[in-house]
């Protein structure tokens, strides 16, 4: 068996992903039936951000990976969705940004550094670290949410929805 990529084990995961989540989204929206912001506006927590900032922590986690180790060219995306619509519309920006991505764009960046700048600084990892111990669980962590935040709305998904089944 050859060797994963980091190409590998994130783009095409990730491309899986934004499409199921555009899925249970348009389910949302069917749900929702004219009152989209009790959905969008919905959260687990008092204090935990609503869906659609999951939405959109999931679409800068896949284009920050694309541009941080495969050094895509980045992209500024403000943070104006406001209803499904919007939102469907951002993860297929999102999809057709890291359907541009070459897959060799990624080879050797297993060792390369990679700079996240937060709002708490800078935090450096190497590229192989940096796709498995932030970006992909980033990734997953607002995916999940997303789909509970759903789930705890009413909406009909379930576990096949979320594996894209």
């Amino acid at each position: 068996m050859a060797p994963s990529s980091l190409y590998t084990l994130a783009i095409p995961p990730f491309l899986k992903q934004l499409r199921m989540l555009l899925m249970i989204l348009e389910k949302g929206q069917t749900y929702s039936a004219g009152n989209e912001a009790k959905i969008l506006e919905s959260r687990l927590v008092e204090d935990m951000a609503p869906l659609v900032f999951q939405i959109q922590r999931v679409s800068d986690s896949a284009k920050g990976l694309a541009v941080r180790v495969a050094k895509a060219e980045p992209e500024s995306w403000p943070d104006n969705e406001k209803t499904f619509a919007d939102l469907e519309a951002r993860l297929k920006k999102t999809i057709a940004f890291l359907e541009k991505v070459d897959a060799k764009s990624m080879d050797g960046m297993e060792d390369q550094e990679v700079v996240l700048k937060t709002a708490s600084g800078e935090r450096r990892y190497s590229g192989l670290d940096y796709v498995t111990s932030y970006a992909i669980p980033n990734f997953y962590f607002h995916s999940v949410t997303t789909y509970a935040l759903l789930r705890k709305e009413g909406v009909p998904v379930g576990k096949k929805d979320f594996l894209g089944l």
